[in-house]
């Protein structure tokens, strides 16, 4: 892994914690965003609305694959 991709995992935490009303420390890698981290849908699709607002490219995510934390960050990445 490269210093963007850290840069843009640990950013990405920052946001989800802000969001969700939690430490980013709470944030594992390997947390399920809907089991672990209790997202519903709709939070789902507000988080993606802030990424959208951070430049990131939403749009072409395939949310079916996202389970994880790590998925997300991956996701994004590859878009980007």
């Amino acid at each position: 892994m490269n210093k963007e991709y850290n840069e843009i995992q640990e950013s990405i935490k920052k946001e989800l914690a802000h969001f969700l009303g939690i430490e980013p420390e709470d944030i594992e890698s390997d947390f399920s965003l809907t089991e672990d981290l209790h997202m519903k849908p709709t939070d789902l699709t507000d988080f993606m609305e802030i990424l959208s607002k951070m430049d990131f490219d939403t749009e072409s995510i395939d949310f079916a694959e996202v389970e994880t934390f790590a998925d997300l960050i991956d996701a994004l990445t590859q878009h980007q």
